[in-house]
């Protein structure tokens, strides 16, 4: 019976170290995407001579943005996300997909050489679609 008892126990705790280990992943991913929208600015505003660094931000941005919607399974809430994305998910979906297709027109308008300053806006309002409803801040 001991034995069963602390089977049950390791189980369980090991759910939770995985749970929250989902929470801390997502965290440092979202980071991710906001340290490479940071550099973006700092080329955009001429702070670093980086231009062509903008592609591999883009590149990153339009990958990470591609991984989002894996970054939030049942289970794995806390940190900075709030429970209205599992209580809403089909709105919070919506969201990502905006974030993804964002990310993707960036990626687009870096490689073509287009004008990147509207694509840029808009990942940045995708970003804020989320953070408005879904992130603590």
């Amino acid at each position: 019976m001991r034995l069963i008892t602390f089977l049950a126990a390791g189980l369980l705790a090991a759910s939770a170290a995985a749970d929250e280990g989902a929470a801390e992943y997502r965290e440092h991913t979202m980071e991710a995407v906001g340290g490479h929208m940071q550099a973006m600015v700092d080329i955009i505003r001429q702070k670093v001579p980086h231009t062509s660094h903008m592609s591999l931000h883009a590149n990153a941005l339009a990958d990470l943005a591609g991984i989002a919607p894996t970054l939030f399974p049942a289970g794995s809430e806390g940190g900075d996300a709030l429970p209205e994305i599992w209580s809403n998910p089909q709105d919070f979906a919506e969201r990502l997909t905006a974030f993804e297709e964002a990310a993707a027109g960036l990626k687009v308008a870096v490689d073509s050489g287009e004008p990147i300053g509207p694509a840029f806006q808009k990942v940045g309002q995708s970003c804020k679609g989320c953070h408005d409803n879904y992130r603590a801040e």
